[in-house]
């Protein structure tokens, strides 16, 4: 079973990958959880503007989404995901 770690928010512009913080696993969140509940954006958000990434604890990148500026900023900021 994997251990999900920490959550990676970051910004895509070009080839250029802007690193804006992390959420980290701790025993009041579970990183896999706030992952799979963030709303992920449609086709147009696939090549630029915010992502977030999951690694495990080995530091691997597992999973990533294309998420909205709202996400991101529910991310970095601690707050309940939107819906």
């Amino acid at each position: 079973m994997f251990h999900h770690s920490k959550i990676l928010v970051w910004y895509q512009v070009a080839s250029q990958k802007i690193l804006l913080g992390e959420a980290v696993n701790d025993h009041s969140l579970d990183a896999i959880s706030m992952w799979l509940s963030a709303p992920e954006e449609g086709e147009q958000a696939t090549s630029l503007g915010y992502r977030i990434s999951l690694f495990d604890d080995d530091g691997r990148e597992i999973a990533g989404k294309a998420v909205s500026m709202l996400t991101a900023d529910a991310f970095l900021s601690g707050r309940n995901m939107p819906v």
